[in-house]
């Protein structure tokens, strides 16, 4: 039985996800041996919203006959792993923690879109530090999120969507909620579509740039919604300072303050990452432009 070591550090930045891509080419590429112990001796921190894509890879490489155990989780990594109920998920007893402090660790399955609603309404909107917003305003946020899962099961074609977030404390409180699917890629659904329509292919990142512009899309018009969904979530970060991060086969594009920037990576990530960060030090009501109240317009 072999050992694949966790990093010492992983974080939402191209560092952790490139480990997470690199974790899972690793096992894979072990022809001879199916079995693995998932180490963490040497990890001092694992950010918890991406949990949520080290489950996906667990989830994906068990369908496909490997079996891996999670051995040597040390007392602070555990408890960064326990609060939001990842390691629970996996047979590893854990006490419950505060929730206004994380998203629950939870895998949706195809039919499960009004379970999906209601949990990023319940995690996200509706806790107390999440900035101030009109009633429409939130469902609108709920929508542009929802949008994400619905397009990881339709565009990626897959049987489940996995999510959790976990909010970090300090001077600037930030909460990052990640949505990861392992399906086909951004690249490999854009590829398709640039041989189909006969126009010239793009590379990783161009492919994941064009997946967010608003209509957008590789399926036939009419079956299922353009695009990432992202617009409305991506106006809505713009003013709240937040940042978003999307990773899809070798690239990773990153939109924060304003501009936009991508990164190849080293190994390919089997699936698709989108993580939402949202600013929770956050003074602005935000409503829609439609609504007819003094407050700062989002929508």
């Amino acid at each position: 039985m072999l050992t694949i070591p966790i990093d010492r550090v992983v974080k939402s930045d191209m560092f952790g996800y490139f480990f997470l891509a690199k974790f899972y080419e690793k096992i894979v590429s072990q022809e001879q041996n199916k079995e693995f112990f998932v180490d963490f001796v040497g990890c001092q921190h694992f950010d918890a919203n991406l949990s949520a894509a080290l489950g996906a890879l667990i989830d994906k490489l068990s369908e496909d006959g490997y079996k891996l155990w999670l051995t040597n989780v040390r007392l602070g990594v555990k408890r960064i792993l326990s609060r939001n109920h990842f390691l629970k998920a996996f047979a590893v007893e854990t006490n419950n923690q505060e929730k206004e402090d994380f998203i629950e660790y939870k895998r949706f399955n195809r039919n499960e879109e009004t379970s999906f609603k209601e949990y990023i309404l319940k995690g996200l909107i509706e806790k107390k530090n999440f900035p101030k917003h009109t009633e429409k305003a939130g469902d609108k946020v709920v929508e542009s999120i929802y949008e994400i899962y619905v397009n990881a099961i339709h565009h990626g074609d897959c049987n489940y969507v996995y999510c959790c977030g976990e909010l970090n404390l300090g001077v600037n409180p930030v909460l990052d909620v990640t949505i990861v699917d392992c399906g086909n890629t951004i690249v490999h659904n854009v590829g398709e579509y640039c041989r189909k329509k006969g126009i010239p292919l793009m590379d990783s990142c161009e492919a994941i740039a064009w997946s967010m512009i608003r209509g957008n899309t590789t399926k036939d018009a009419g079956t299922v919604p353009g695009g990432l969904g992202l617009a409305i979530l991506q106006d809505f970060i713009t003013l709240n300072k937040g940042a978003l991060q999307i990773v899809s086969a070798d690239g990773m594009l990153e939109y924060r303050n304003g501009e936009t920037n991508t990164s190849v990576l080293s190994a390919a990530f089997p699936g698709t990452i989108v993580n939402m960060e949202f600013n929770f030090n956050d003074d602005n009501i935000y409503k829609l432009r439609s609504e007819n109240i003094d407050m700062n317009n989002l929508l």
